[in-house]
């Protein structure tokens, strides 16, 4: 039944090795695309007589046939049995996994006990072994994510990625192991981006622009679109049908359009980002500049022109923050359009402007400005303040450093400690010259001074 497909993953294998010389995908470090000696017939049997359980024949031909585990998506496929984060004496037990479209009554207990402070041991290790009953765990991800077979129930056959810190699941798109396996090589040939095998749809720009076009469900629309995020680049075709869906698409299509585009073709989504930068929607600038932030080219300006006029203007607070730092990491120097969200009515933005305006080489020109930040009422504007200035000397800050010291008598909020941090930036050579050189009524600053001195 299964012996084209086998013949087929024996040769992709090697395919998929010559393609990846230097084990750059992800996980192929550890396995190095080696399989372990297939197992027997009787080898198989007595793990399943062991276990009360028959295995899916996909995955039995996989073992029997090709390997023992070894090569395989993520840190590869465990052998039969081994390297089990869940028990093994539930596999025979129904799964009581559904599909993402139903609902997994055991994982819905399970998140209400793991949100139960008073949670009781047993309790817990009951729902965990309901969760993960007639499941093989086939492979590891990285912390806490793992990858399943399920061995029973409705679903037998199908691969499944489990958070086990989280009492998450996701089911593969796949019907069964060889065909998750097979694409998992045809992937890693082709090139796509591998760190989240198997968690978009499957295929080419072409079959996924099919399915997108077949498919009335807006959420299967939705993954066809999300599936091209794993291409290595798109064909000007896609990248037309990209624009026109973005144009026209319902819901949330648009933007996920743009952001394909933006990854696939940035040049071409160039025009439609400046688009949402001057979009009246907040959603839409906040948008545009995620996409600058992830996708444009290393090194290039563009869109600062648009960046620094929406700035003054920027009421929403993650947009604030998004632009600012665009302009700063673009070598734009931004602090006098800073300034005035010094005193803004919302606190994250009076903290992003204070914390950005800290790194302009230009910042000690502008000290009364960050005096003011200094005296702010919220203590989280003063430590981003502190931490701004420094490398700042100017004797004027003692008087403002002495009202924090009194004001701030533990070092709860880590004032006191970012103010002597400032302090020992003056480099006072000895007593003698802080007793000269501070007002004696800055006596809190005079004896900070005096222990940073006497060290």
């Amino acid at each position: 039944m299964y012996g084209e497909q086998v013949l087929r993953v024996r040769e992709k294998l090697k395919q998929a090795a010559a393609a990846d010389p230097n084990c750059q995908v992800f996980g192929a470090r550890i396995h190095q695309y080696r399989l372990y000696e297939p197992l027997s017939q009787a080898e198989l049997m007595q793990f399943e007589q062991q276990h009360g359980v028959k295995l899916p024949d996909a995955y039995r031909v996989f073992l029997t046939e090709i390997g023992n585990g070894g090569a395989g998506p993520y840190y590869g496929i465990h052998p039969l049995g081994k390297k089990q984060v869940i028990g093994l004496e539930r596999i025979h037990e129904p799964s009581v996994l559904r599909s993402a479209a139903r609902e997994d009554q055991a994982a819905g207990r399970m998140t209400k006990l793991c949100l139960d402070d008073d949670i009781d041991d047993e309790a817990y290790d009951e729902a965990m072994a309901e969760w993960c009953q007639g499941l093989l765990n086939i492979g590891e991800q990285w912390c806490g994510y793992e990858t399943m077979l399920i061995v029973t129930g409705e679903y037998r056959g199908k691969v499944v990625y489990l958070d086990l810190d989280q009492t998450r699941f996701f089911f593969t798109y796949e019907e069964h192991f060889l065909d998750w396996y097979e694409r998992w090589l045809d992937e890693t040939i082709a090139g796509y981006e591998s760190a989240w095998f198997g968690r978009r749809r499957g295929g080419d720009a072409q079959a996924l622009m099919k399915l997108y076009h077949t498919e009335r469900e807006e959420y299967t629309r939705f993954e066809a679109l999300e599936g091209m995020l794993k291409l290595p680049s798109i064909a000007p075709e896609t990248a037309d049908f990209l624009v026109n869906q973005y144009k026209r698409g319902p819901a949330n299509i648009p933007r996920l359009a743009l952001q394909v585009l933006a990854k696939m073709d940035f040049d071409r989504a160039d025009p439609l980002i400046r688009r949402t930068l001057h979009s009246q929607d907040p959603a839409a600038r906040l948008l545009g500049m995620q996409l600058i932030k992830r996708y444009m080219p290393q090194g290039e300006r563009r869109f600062m022109d648009e960046l620094l006029a929406l700035l003054p203007q920027e009421l929403n607070e993650e947009a604030f923050r998004l632009c600012s730092k665009l302009l700063y990491e673009a070598g734009v120097e931004p602090l006098p359009l800073l300034i005035p969200f010094f005193k803004h009515p919302n606190l994250e933005v009076r903290i992003q402007a204070v914390y950005l305006a800290g790194k302009s080489a230009d910042k000690a020109n502008y000290l009364p400005d960050f005096i003011r930040a200094l005296e702010d009422e919220e203590v989280r504007v003063q430590y981003t303040a502190l931490q701004a200035l420094g490398e700042v000397t100017d004797p004027g800050l003692m008087e403002i450093y002495e009202q924090l010291l009194r004001k701030h008598k533990t070092n709860k909020d880590y004032i006191r400690s970012y103010i002597k941090v400032r302090l020992e930036e003056f480099a006072f050579a000895s007593l003698e010259e802080v007793e000269r050189e501070i007002p004696t009524e800055c006596t809190h600053v005079r004896g900070m001074l005096k222990k940073i001195v006497g060290l």
